[in-house]
């Protein structure tokens, strides 16, 4: 007699074989499941009358649609819960939209980012290099009375702060 084992957790029908009557196992199914199917596991209902395909998007990973820093792991069967998907952010400057079904940009909150990256950017490198040359150059009027080597060193001091600003240009603005 054939008949379809199920796992006692889930219900997943797992496998197959042929037994008699007398030593035939308990909790299998006696009514051929239906065929596999890519996404969907098939599992057995409650009662062992046949079976029913239900989602299956165990370990992929999901994304919290309010928070795109924010997935997880699909452990169990079914659909995704609410406010979550599976369709993986471009970057965290986004937004879901459920007009599109897909993350949008949010070129303000992405806009502001590369403002401030351009700022920390800068911001750095005056202090490593310009403000470094120019308090040489204080040193060496002060200290040393050299005029000319002083307007050497406020010469890079120049030159640095404008590659810097060439190098790190702000972002431009977003459109309306």
């Amino acid at each position: 007699m054939k008949h379809w084992t199920i796992d006692k957790n889930t219900r997943e029908v797992i496998g197959s074989g042929d037994t008699d009557k007398w030593n035939m196992p308990r909790n299998v199914l006696l009514v051929e499941p239906l065929p596999a199917k890519a996404g969907f596991a098939v599992v057995a209902k409650t009662d062992l009358s046949g079976t029913e395909y239900i989602a299956d998007h165990r370990g992929k990973t999901i994304y919290n649609k309010a928070n795109p820093l924010e997935s997880k792991q699909v452990e169990k069967l079914g659909e995704i819960q609410d406010g979550w998907t599976l369709t993986k952010p471009p970057h965290h400057y986004v937004t879901w939209s459920d007009e599109l079904a897909d993350w949008q940009v949010d070129t303000q909150a992405k806009y502001e980012a590369e403002l401030q990256q351009v700022a920390n950017t800068r911001e750095s490198l005056y202090v490593q290099m310009v403000d470094r040359l120019n308090n040489e150059a204080k040193m060496i009027r002060r200290v040393e009375g050299d005029e000319a080597k002083a307007a050497e060193y406020e010469a890079q001091a120049d030159a640095a702060y404008l590659k810097i600003r060439a190098d790190n240009p702000w972002p431009e603005l977003p459109e309306a």
